[in-house]
């Protein structure tokens, strides 16, 4: 590690802090490994044991480190799914506004769509066609909202991948919100792009469900914000 104190643009604790956040996620410290002792990255970062203290107090806040009593601090094993727990919540507690929220999902699940279009298998493409037809021709819009969300969550689930579902999971209640709205203002409108995406997903063909997908968050906002101006 390199002396720290030539870099006046930072205090010295957060220097301290990024330099040893900088050592885990490069893989320098790997998970379940001992950090060096207090005294050896003092000496080799030319700082205060209170810098370092502060830095190390900072991670195992944040999940990166664990201080174990008498044996040292050790970098948290981890897997993303379980680290992304800690972090997720404070998205859904922020309440995101309609905009900020469509551009998440357009960044999610497109590619969560083309994903899905690799690994969905039998079951799953079957359980979205069900969701597609259901949100068509439901009459209630709670029920149309309800069956929208489980479309979008079984292509989550499609993608195989523990970090998106879990994402969609915590953020359930955000998107069942969002989705209410849209069912108020367009009805039903969506499961023609469900449908679309479903085929292509069921071929296999994952350019196709990224681009209906991509198409689908689009229109969606796009009418969202006409309508909302009327």
């Amino acid at each position: 590690m390199d002396n720290l104190q030539n870099n006046s643009r930072q205090s010295v604790s957060d220097m301290v802090f990024e330099r040893l956040k900088h050592s885990i996620i490069t893989g320098e410290w790997k998970p379940g490994e001992k950090i060096p002792s207090e005294n050896r990255l003092c000496k080799e970062l030319d700082v205060s044991r209170v810098s370092i203290r502060a830095a190390i107090n900072r991670l195992s806040a944040i999940g990166l480190l664990e201080s174990r009593q008498g044996g040292g601090t050790y970098v948290c094993m981890y897997s993303g799914a379980e680290h992304i727990n800690s972090i997720i919540p404070y998205i859904a507690l922020e309440r995101p506004d309609r905009i900020n929220m469509f551009e998440f999902r357009k960044i999610i699940e497109v590619e969560s769509a083309g994903l899905a279009a690799m690994r969905a298998d039998v079951d799953n493409v079957n359980e979205m066609r069900q969701l597609a037809v259901r949100m068509r021709e439901s009459s209630d819009p709670e029920q149309t909202a309800l069956f929208d969300a489980e479309f979008h969550y079984m292509i989550a689930k499609a993608t195989r991948n523990p970090i998106i579902v879990r994402v969609f999971e915590v953020l359930q209640d955000t998107y069942y919100a969002l989705l209410k709205q849209n069912v108020d203002m367009m009805g039903s409108y969506g499961a023609h792009y469900h449908e679309l995406i479903c085929t292509a997903i069921e071929s296999r063909d994952s350019v196709l469900a990224r681009r209906y997908m991509e198409e689908h968050l689009t229109t969606s906002m796009r009418i969202a914000a006409e309508l909302g101006e009327q």
